[in-house]
């Protein structure tokens, strides 16, 4: 069982009835809610649902994995393509499915228990290319307390397609070069387990409340995503460029440029009105990870209950991704950069009797880190010495 912090995603605990109205659901103790988290694409990736219950217990949510269901995915009207678990709650499509623009879809959940659930019917929408993206340097960019933190401010043009009704919704994800690939406390880094001491931030006698930061072996990125719904209806825009919308706010870490893609998606009405009650709800208070004031409830129901409140949404949707390089030479004497770690770098001083310290640490990859250079990435250029 994993503990989730606020918001599961964009679903935790939340409420929209068939017609996406705002329900306000009232928790008396503990609450278990069925939770679906699926999003189909036509991009060049695995095709995922997630199918888990959002549990509420003592002020804390959690997340336990649904496992063992049936789920089938109903496409046109007509064809049938069952879903593959793959544990943790995760069911898979099939490896070369990709939604398509004017079809239709719908989803289907059966658990050991017998009880149904599906979706509504959602039809793939497609979504115009980005044909710009520029930046600029705001000062008092990002609210942080009572001050303001430096950021660039990420713009894009778009052209919206006349003679129908469009939804967006904006991502992003940022690559920052991260020169520290771990920082130990109480003692310090060790390339070679010793005994019952593994390798890594071994705790030492004498380095009580003393940290070490150690520069990484080699190129290594940082990963950050947006966290901020954004959301936007074409009701004032329709067959006119879509100039000038920001997209987002990504904070001065260094002087040093960093890499964002932006990703720009099609959503249909039911999905837009769902991520707007979200925005106007928690934006309001903070962002995703904070706990929306009412609950919120998707396109998702049971079949044998219509009663049951079941979180998250089901939606496809056509994606188009556009990377830009933030050099930030339009920041530069105007501002310090704030940097990617949360205190000042101190490194492990260099010892003359051991040769081996301070050591240099390996990138490890995972969800917010990798050692493989992204696509459009510009190597900064080394100053002579």
């Amino acid at each position: 069982m994993t503990r989730i912090k606020g918001l599961v995603s964009l679903s935790v605990i939340l409420w929209v009835c068939s017609c996406i109205e705002p329900f306000p659901l009232t928790f008396n103790g503990n609450k278990v809610i069925f939770t679906v988290e699926a999003t189909l694409t036509d991009i060049d990736e695995p095709q995922k649902i997630k199918i888990f219950e959002s549990i509420s217990y003592e002020r804390n949510t959690y997340a336990l994995p649904v496992l063992k269901a049936k789920v089938e995915l109903l496409v046109d009207k007509k064809e049938k393509i069952l879903l593959t678990e793959q544990g943790n709650g995760v069911y898979a499509l099939p490896a070369s499915f990709r939604t398509k623009t004017g079809s239709t879809y719908q989803l289907f959940i059966q658990r050991v228990d017998g009880s149904q659930y599906q979706s509504g019917v959602e039809t793939m929408v497609s979504v115009s290319d980005i044909v710009r993206i520029y930046d600029e340097f705001v000062l008092k960019g990002i609210p942080s307390g009572e001050f303001y933190n430096p950021a660039h401010y990420i713009y894009i043009d778009t052209p919206d397609p006349a003679n129908q009704k469009n939804n967006y919704l904006w991502t992003w994800k940022l690559w920052e070069l991260q020169e520290i690939c771990t920082t130990c406390l109480n003692g310090r880094y060790f390339e070679i387990a010793s005994g019952r001491d593994p390798k890594g931030c071994r705790k030492e006698a004498g380095f009580e409340n003393i940290w070490f930061d150690y520069f990484c072996n080699g190129d290594c990125w940082d990963l950050f995503f947006s966290k901020d719904l954004n959301v936007f209806s074409d009701i004032y825009t329709n067959g006119n460029v879509i100039t000038g919308k920001l997209v987002a706010k990504i904070p001065y870490y260094l002087e040093e440029g960093g890499l964002i893609e932006v990703q720009q998606q099609s959503v249909s009405p039911d999905a837009y009105r769902y991520f707007k009650l979200i925005a106007d709800q928690v934006q309001s208070n903070g962002n995703l990870v904070d706990t929306p004031p009412s609950g919120i409830i998707g396109n998702v129901k049971n079949i044998n209950n219509a009663n049951e409140p079941v979180a998250g949404l089901f939606m496809v949707t056509s994606i188009k991704k556009k990377r830009y390089w933030i050099s930030r030479e339009n920041a530069k004497g105007k501002a310090f950069p704030l940097g990617l770690l949360d205190h000042t770098i101190i490194p492990e001083p260099e010892e003359n009797n051991d040769p081996g310290r301070p050591p240099l640490v390996p990138c490890i990859e995972g969800p917010t880190r990798t050692k493989i250079k992204p696509e459009g990435w510009i190597d900064r250029i080394k100053k002579p010495k």
